[in-house]
């Protein structure tokens, strides 16, 4: 059974994503979302980075489609979503498999320099991209920045991901903001 405070974490990414605030996620939430990412992270149009963080999250969305969309209308509820998130996403082995190359690719886009780290302002544009006010983004910095030198790895960047998802305790919760 999946937790309250789990729950209230999709929910929050389900209201995030939800680009368009329609209710349901479509295709269109996760281009527009690849689009503000981009833009914040400064990835240039065409780029390899662009590319990959399209293909990666178009792949994310196919896999959400995939196991979320009950009824094949190609829109997904917030309770289709909450299914397919406890289903797909509640174990550290489907969490790899399906969404760990979207982080990646996300990662990549935030690390302008490509030296494998990024800085907290740089995490921070990509959460302001995801609907953050900046202070909610500079709240969230610290689950990643854990030793406090303004930087953080990959691996700590889908650690954080991984624990957001994952974890049954409020205090990665912050991740994407307030829980509601």
């Amino acid at each position: 059974m999946t937790s309250n405070v789990i729950i209230r974490r999709y929910d929050r990414t389900f209201d995030l994503l939800d680009n368009d605030a329609n209710g349901v996620l479509e295709e269109k939430d996760f281009t527009d979302l690849i689009e503000k990412i981009a833009r914040a992270t400064g990835v240039q149009q065409g780029s390899a980075k662009e590319e990959a963080l399209v293909k990666e999250w178009g792949n994310c969305w196919n896999t959400l489609r995939d196991l979320a969309d009950a009824n094949g209308d190609g829109r997904i509820s917030r309770e289709e979503f909450q299914q397919a998130m406890a289903a797909a996403y509640g174990d550290h082995a489907k969490l790899k498999e399906r969404l760990v190359p979207g982080l990646e690719a996300s990662f990549a886009a935030i690390d302008a320099d490509d030296d494998g780290v990024a800085t907290v302002a740089q995490f921070e544009a990509y959460l302001t991209a995801w609907g953050l006010e900046r202070a909610q983004a500079r709240a969230a910095r610290e689950l990643l920045d854990s030793d406090g030198d303004g930087r953080f790895s990959r691996q700590e960047f889908v650690n954080g991901w991984t624990d957001f998802l994952l974890r049954d305790d409020a205090e990665c919760a912050a991740l994407l903001g307030p829980l509601n």
